[in-house]
């Protein structure tokens, strides 16, 4: 928020005094924090009942494994330098990768530049790899997990990252005043970790699960520098990195961040993640420019202006993408000044309108499924969207999980309008507005509007459901309250897509036990014993069939339970970029070392792309003339480059 106010101002300048104050304080505590020997932080770290001889013996009886044939995916044509500008749509509401509201798809990607975990997934083969972890060990009973520390790992600020880091973040990550719910379970279902010494840490999961691991290694246990977190509390950490990020490990470092406006990260030149060979050529930019508009429109206009680079086409932007970047209207694709380039990778997410059952009158099944046919799926797409979405009839759509036996859902206003009468909206109690009642009362439903610039799928679905009497009001919010609303359960049907990952980690959407808890991603608020029951199948089976198998079913309870009215997915990335880029020969990836698939092109663009300087010479000299640059690359699709690379 900016304060425009001069009476704020004042009360601003009292706070800058109040925050110098804070930072002196800070500065002290770090310089505490120099003073704290190994021995200390082995006191607070360490196990409490094992005795030194104990834990050399346990040490000693590791059988460590490693992978030392990684997936190399850098190109021997990239260099390093440049800057590379996005815009985007939606200032996130904080910049803390843990806490309240920080489980949003740009956390996501600031945390997997700024921070590491302790080992990666592999590209490629999906086999673990090395990451601040150089190797690791699990028990045969498959509960305790022995990580090796890489003597070599930093931090930014040069000081070795250690077995201590690991424990202090796990202990911020489960601590009640981050308000995060759904972490604080999915990381409470392991004992705390042990540092063995300050190059070992141990985990033991409470219950053996395939996931387990997979979840503590990779996916969401991004460790943060002991020297910072353990001197201050949760608290302190909640309001101090609101809007600020912590020295990280990892590729980028955090230059500075103006709240609706800009978020800017900077290449730290002396990661020491380059020791490993499959990092060589990748994060190439010096500086990442993420600039924020308030409407996708906006960032339209302004990447023909060259103030963006890359410019993802999304649902307002679709009929610039069909009638005006053509060679005969845009003279720079023409000339190739700009290139526009499908990237065929699987985009898999959960996109659609959600309903909130915990109450009126969505908890009722029939109601759901009514509004449900009376969006015209087929029709949107083949007016507004040019057919270039596929109809969604799953919530794993496009993946291995999805059930074929879903029904395909279609537009029928009278079977609509026979199960509201089933529920006792009565086309014959009609007020004098055109509205049913009952009890007295309209049937009226409030949908948030974030995105104002193409508001048509919201003002045709209020068309339709006004034809059986029901009132849509369409109210206008930002995204920030968009989000706040979905936190709080402060709706009654809400529009949102979520990505998923390339192994699901379902239980935090769908699991009774988040139901009720504020923040977390059981959006719907479902309870169901059945759900449930497949859930704690899917986290014992460790055969892939089998879980594949498991969530089929899943997906099948949920489509029939009229949740969601779903949309649509992609199974192309369509970008516009200016032509000054060198890439891969696949362009873009499926996911990120931690298994997150891309339905944003930030992570896979900044790990692998490189500004291409004879390019980028080329295009300043041809920029607003009629000079033709070289066309744009041929690009393998990435299923069919990582069929290629296993041979």
């Amino acid at each position: 928020m900016r304060f425009r106010d001069f009476s704020i101002i004042k009360i601003l300048f009292s706070l800058v005094l109040l925050f110098s104050v804070s930072c002196k304080k800070e500065e002290k505590l770090e310089e505490k924090e120099l003073l704290v020997s190994e021995e200390e932080l082995f006191k607070k770290y360490g196990p409490k009942d094992l005795t030194k001889r104990e834990i050399d013996s346990l040490i000693n009886s590791i059988k460590w494994v490693t992978n030392d044939n990684p997936s190399i995916l850098w190109d021997d044509r990239a260099r390093k330098g440049g800057y590379i500008t996005f815009g985007c749509f939606g200032y996130p509401a904080t910049l803390r990768i843990y806490g309240q509201s920080a489980s949003y798809l740009l956390n996501a990607i600031l945390r997997s530049l700024l921070y590491e975990t302790l080992l990666k997934v592999d590209l490629i083969t999906f086999e673990y790899i090395p990451s601040l972890a150089d190797k690791w060990f699990i028990s045969e009973d498959k509960k305790i997990y022995f990580y090796h520390i890489n003597p070599k790992a930093k931090w930014a600020d040069g000081k070795p990252v250690t077995a201590f880091d690991a424990v202090a973040t796990w202990d911020l990550v489960t601590s009640d005043d981050l308000k995060e719910p759904m972490w604080q379970e999915m990381f409470l279902k392991f004992k705390r970790p042990v540092a063995l010494s300050k190059d070992v840490l141990m985990i033991e999961s409470k219950e053996p699960s395939w996931r387990a691991f997979f979840n503590i290694s990779t996916e969401e246990f991004f460790i943060l520098p002991e020297h910072i977190i353990g001197r201050m509390t949760p608290s302190l950490y909640m309001k101090k990195y609101n809007n600020e990020m912590i020295l990280g490990s990892g590729p980028y470092l955090f230059e500075r961040a103006i709240p609706n406006e800009c978020i800017i990260l900077k290449r730290n030149p002396s990661w020491w993640g380059y020791f490993y060979k499959m990092n060589k050529n990748l994060f190439n930019f010096d500086y990442i420019r993420f600039i924020f508009y308030p409407e996708e429109t906006i960032i339209g206009e302004k990447f023909k202006k060259g103030e963006i680079d890359i410019l993802q086409i999304e649902r307002p932007l679709l009929k610039d993408w069909a009638e005006e970047y053509i060679p005969s209207k845009n003279k720079e694709i023409r000339n190739n000044h700009i290139i526009k380039q499908r990237f065929y990778i699987n985009m898999p997410y959960v996109n659609g309108f959600y309903f909130n059952l915990r109450e009126e009158p969505f908890n009722d099944e029939r109601v759901r499924k009514a509004i449900i046919l009376l969006i015209n799926r087929s029709l949107i797409l083949e007016k507004f969207y040019y057919n270039e979405f596929k109809i969604m009839n799953s919530y794993f759509a496009g993946l291995p999980y999805e059930n074929e036996k879903n029904p395909e859902i279609e537009y029928n206003k009278e079977e609509a309008i026979r199960l509201l009468e089933e529920v006792g909206f009565s086309q014959k109690n009609l007020n004098k507005d055109g509205y049913i009642m009952k009890d007295g009362k309209v049937f009226e439903i409030t949908l948030n509007v974030y995105r104002v610039d193409d508001t048509r799928v919201e003002t045709l679905l209020q068309e339709e459901l006004k034809k059986v009497g029901i009132k849509l009001n369409l109210k206008r919010v930002t995204w920030a309250k968009n989000m706040k609303d979905l936190e709080e359960f402060n709706f009654k049907m809400i529009g949102l897509r979520f990505t998923i990952e390339i192994f699901p980690n379902p239980e935090l959407c769908y699991h009774s036990k988040f139901a009720d808890k504020k923040g977390s991603f059981n959006i719907w608020g479902i309870k169901d014993k059945n759900v449930d029951k497949l859930l704690d199948l899917y986290y014992k089976e460790y055969n892939l069939e089998k879980r594949i198998n498991l969530l089929k079913e899943l997906d099948s309870i949920l489509v029939n339970k009229y949740m969601t009215a779903l949309l649509w997915y992609e199974d192309n990335m369509k970008l516009l970029y200016w032509n000054k880029f060198g890439m891969p020969e696949f362009g873009v990836s499926q996911t990120d070392y931690n298994g997150l698939i891309n339905y944003k092109p930030y992570w896979p663009i900044i790990a692998f792309w490189w500004i291409d300087e004879e390019l980028s010479q080329e295009l300043e000299r041809a920029k607003d003339k009629e000079i033709m640059l070289r066309s744009k690359v041929k690009l393998k699709s990435w299923e069919e480059f990582k069929e290629e690379y296993k041979k």
